[in-house]
């Protein structure tokens, strides 16, 4: 008599196992900086996809780069833009993104909600291949983008347009961790890109993730990064 009944829990079991695995989302691209052993981060970095290392990215005695306590560390020793692009995704399905990360120092004054727009660390995510202007001759234009930051008491959740890609881009503050906390951001890409740009549909594709530090109105700043996964 009692069998039925555990075969039942079984049964209810597995159905919940199999809603959790079903709201997870299904991988569709990591990358892993956590049990990294290399001492260049930056030829790493280029094996790992991030083809394009751009201004102060190259430059060691302004942008320290290494593997740290299973990260990946951002440590910024004067006023500066460091870049650092994979342009080589085409995720047709992508819903969300999460990042295992953390600031140990946040730049002094940094604020996007004061209009001071520098971060210890971004992460940029980008929309199909039709390049947006970004209103200066001086920058090359992109595809669609979004970027995730922590900060020290920004808006969580708001939309911010930046000096340039007044059209095509946003940032958006993510959480206020304290400094040295490891913390997991998840946000839905596809829903906050129909809310940011309404007029684009379908929404395009994921081509591209992009690390950002920007401290070039505010000083020196600390992060570090464990992983980046993209889900559908």
């Amino acid at each position: 008599m009692k069998k039925p009944l555990f075969k039942s829990i079984g049964i209810v079991l597995s159905f919940i196992i199999s809603l959790s695995m079903f709201a997870e989302g299904k991988v569709l691209y990591s990358i892993d900086f956590s049990n990294v052993t290399s001492a260049d981060a930056r030829a790493w970095l280029k094996e790992n996809g991030f083809s394009k290392i751009e201004s102060a990215a190259k430059d060691p005695d302004k942008l320290g780069l290494y593997f740290q306590n299973n990260s990946l560390v951002f440590d910024t020793k004067t006023d500066l833009f460091a870049f650092m692009l994979n342009p080589t995704l085409h995720l047709d399905t992508a819903k969300k993104i999460r990042i295992t990360w953390g600031v140990n120092q946040f730049p002094d004054g940094a604020s996007y909600d004061e209009g001071v727009r520098n971060e210890a660390l971004m992460v940029y995510v980008y929309f199909g291949d039709k390049d947006q202007d970004s209103g200066s001759f001086f920058i090359p234009n992109c595809p669609y983008f979004i970027g995730l930051y922590l900060s020290k008491a920004d808006t969580i959740d708001k939309f911010f347009t930046g000096r340039h890609f007044t059209e095509g881009g946003r940032f958006v503050c993510v959480g206020h961790p304290k400094l040295g906390e490891t913390v997991v951001s998840e946000y839905n890409i596809y829903d906050a890109f129909k809310k940011a740009f309404p007029d684009v549909t379908p929404v395009p594709f994921v081509s591209g993730v992009a690390l950002e530090v920007e401290t070039s109105s505010t000083g020196p700043a600390k992060a570090f990064i464990k992983k980046i996964e993209i889900l559908d």
